[in-house]
């Protein structure tokens, strides 16, 4: 596959220099392109009114539904999202948050839809929706990505690999796959992506994406299909296997067909957040750090419209939602003590916004 990529030359910004003292966090966005985007965005979240600056195109590539922010801020990562294949793209970040194209890898996996670095500095991965298969690639000291060293067909009748993540502490890797209601887990040896074990949940309920507490000692998975969300344990090899609870997201009254997307843990991991699309709404949880269990707060709604993604900023103090097809980005205001989500009626229209990622802050 040949996709065209074209750093677009921009207007540098002040030189930003991204610390816990700083105001004004920058963070990208991925979009679907041919109705009016062009491929990543940038914009500034003022970490003290809330406000957001005018979106600019960072650089055009096609359908870069997914992305990733190396922890040192040097590099972001960009899968596209094709009918037959992928591409994974990386890009250099300057200090003013301007993109300068590296390099590509191509390949056969329908859907891709999620990449995210497996080991900082040295391994990439990505998961295709529909071919059911993940990818595992080399990273270079300059952040781009090697030949591809692994390629995973999940196992099972129909499978659909919607994310794959890193354990927090490092041993493991973790990919929910829809089709086999399965978190398959792998090991890396000798530069491989090597299956180990899986997490069986219940039929039917179709596991999307993965969070973990702040702790690192829970698992939190949002189920599409049954619009809940799974916590899960780590069993005696130290390995998220073991359910724990789970529990609705949407309203008991609400019979109306819904499908859950992102989940995310507050930074101090007191509270679940994670998205309805079709209920529109991110539910809130108070989260029960010793036993695991989840208590639903409320639900925010003002300004959702197909929240396909959403991210807690770095300071916690505010989520900003992606509206896919409200074709912009809102923003609640957070309060810390309680969990609960207040919106500031605040919004940047971007066509088709489904991944937020924010820059990494040096404390």
């Amino acid at each position: 596959m040949n996709l065209k990529i074209k750093f677009l030359s921009l207007v540098a910004l002040a030189t930003l220099s991204v610390s816990a003292q700083t105001n004004s966090i920058p963070f990208f966005i991925g979009t679907y392109t041919g109705e009016g985007s062009k491929g990543v965005y940038r914009s500034h979240l003022d970490t003290i009114t809330g406000k957001l600056s005018s979106p600019e195109i960072a650089a055009t590539v096609e359908n870069p539904s997914y992305l990733a922010v190396s922890g040192d801020n040097r590099t972001l990562w960009t899968v596209s999202e094709m009918d037959k294949t992928y591409c994974l793209s990386a890009f250099a970040i300057d200090d003013a948050m301007n993109l300068k194209f590296i390099n590509s890898q191509s390949g056969e996996g329908g859907s891709s839809c999620y990449i995210s670095e497996l080991v900082p500095g040295k391994w990439l991965g990505s998961a295709s929706y529909g071919s059911g298969l993940v990818t595992f690639y080399p990273l270079n000291a300059d952040g781009s990505i090697g030949t591809v060293s692994t390629i995973d067909k999940h196992w099972g009748r129909v499978t659909r690999a919607h994310s794959i993540v890193p354990d927090p502490n490092g041993k493991f890797i973790y990919s929910a796959d829809l089709g086999i209601d399965k978190i398959l887990v792998y090991t890396i040896h000798e530069g491989h992506l090597v299956p180990y074990t899986e997490a069986n949940l219940p039929k039917g309920i179709g596991p999307r994406h993965i969070d973990f507490d702040a702790s690192g000692r829970w698992m939190a998975v949002a189920n599409e299909l049954a619009s809940s969300v799974i916590i899960l344990q780590r069993d005696m090899n130290q390995a998220f296997t073991t359910v724990v609870s789970q529990t609705s997201m949407l309203p008991p009254d609400f019979k109306e067909r819904s499908s859950a997307a992102d989940i995310h843990f507050s930074p101090d991991g007191k509270f679940l957040y994670a998205s309805n699309r079709g209920h529109n709404s991110i539910v809130v949880f108070a989260f029960d750090n010793a036993t695991g269990t989840l208590t639903r707060l409320g639900w925010a709604t003002q300004g959702i419209n197909r929240p396909r993604n959403f991210a807690i900023d770095p300071t916690g103090k505010f989520l900003l939602v992606a509206n896919q097809d409200g074709n912009d980005i809102v923003v609640f205001k957070r309060n810390q003590q309680t969990g609960m989500l207040t919106p500031l009626n605040e919004r940047i229209t971007v066509s088709r916004p489904v991944c937020l990622k924010f820059i990494h802050i040096k404390h």
